[in-house]
């Protein structure tokens, strides 16, 4: 068991961290080294297992594994390491879960996700700020926002109120992630009742974003994402993400070998990674940034658009929207509960 007690050594990160991995040493190093120079005290990695029919998966998971046991700072290790493939669905919602039983709250990577140094002190601070605070549910990483490229003004609140998520690196507490809803229980209900439209900053976003929630219903079982159903439990629990003014987290990992972000010309992908300056700023207020919200829904929309044009000018297919190509849906009663985790050995 983690010891929660203990004070953190001079330098070190109290919050834990937890990281997603799976078979890429490549950029699960990168993210790493970020990890150490960090030096957090508690350590969670939950690894998926080898895909079948995918000779070179065992090997490549076992050098991404041979990563993450590099720990050379004072830490405890926890593993959950899958000896068979979950997908890239169930694989993470287990791993939170797992993370969840052991801790209140903590910072969350996956081996794509690089942050800069600053991040992590932005995770914890607003950890600590608004922990009993039941209408902050996710604390971003990520400002995929044109206001993103410049550093606030100094008058400027470092971080915004939104009601958009963004999940390339990111931190939430036990509280809100006890709401988890996996297979989006009600969703037609609640959505047909207009319980979510205050999520939406207009009609075209409604669409857009319930269209997408919609999707999972249509996809095998287990379902391959999990992010989805964040956003409607969320939506549903009238939460609030919290944005940094700058992009405080690069995706490395567009293109090939990625199984959702397929397009390695994404403008998103392209993004860096910007430190943020401290003392932070704090907003006047708990509320919804709508105008942001509806700029950086246009700014998005505009830019799918501009990919769907940019690949068929290239003479390439357009992509799908990263969800698996839709089957029947089950009813509930056949989907499969999730696992229960199990405590890992340090």
């Amino acid at each position: 068991m983690p010891n929660l007690t203990a004070a953190p050594p001079a330098g070190a990160l109290a919050t834990p961290v937890l990281l997603m991995v799976f078979s890429r040493p490549d950029t699960t190093r990168r993210v790493f080294d970020t990890i150490r120079r960090a030096r957090p005290t508690r350590l969670y990695v939950a690894a998926d297992g080898p895909r079948p029919g995918h000779p070179t998966d065992a090997a490549r998971c076992a050098e991404t594994r041979a990563v993450v046991r590099e720990v050379d700072w004072p830490c405890e290790v926890f593993t959950l390491f899958q000896e068979e493939n979950l997908n890239c669905g169930l694989a993470p919602v287990t791993a939170l879960n797992w993370f969840f039983a052991h801790e209140p709250e903590g910072i969350i990577l996956e081996d794509d996700c690089v942050p800069a140094p600053s991040f992590f002190r932005f995770c914890a601070e607003l950890l600590a700020r608004y922990r009993d605070d039941a209408r902050v549910m996710h604390i971003g990483g990520n400002n995929f926002g044109s206001e993103a490229k410049r550093p606030p003004g100094p008058d400027e609140p470092s971080y915004h109120f939104s009601t958009q998520r963004n999940s390339w690196g990111w931190a939430t507490w036990r509280r809100a992630w006890q709401h988890y809803d996996y297979h989006l229980t009600d969703f037609h209900r609640v959505a047909a009742a207009g319980e979510l439209n205050d999520s939406f900053t207009g009609p075209l976003e409604r669409r857009y974003r319930l269209g997408k929630m919609a999707g999972v219903l249509a996809l095998p079982s287990p379902p391959d994402v999990w992010d989805y159903q964040w956003e409607y439990t969320i939506a549903r629990h009238h939460g609030l993400y919290i944005v940094p003014a700058v992009n405080l987290v690069g995706n490395i990992g567009f293109g090939h070998g990625s199984t959702h972000t397929h397009d390695g010309g994404d403008t998103m992908g392209a993004l860096p990674a910007r430190d943020l300056n401290f003392p932070l700023r704090h907003p006047a207020r708990v509320a919804q940034d709508r105008r942001r919200d509806s700029r950086r829904f246009n700014e998005f929309l505009w830019g799918r658009v501009a990919a769907l044009v940019r690949r068929v000018l290239a003479g390439q297919r357009p992509l799908a929207a990263g969800l698996q190509s839709p089957q029947s849906p089950q009813s509930p009663q056949q989907r499969p509960p999730l696992p229960v985790p199990h405590p890992a050995n340090a």
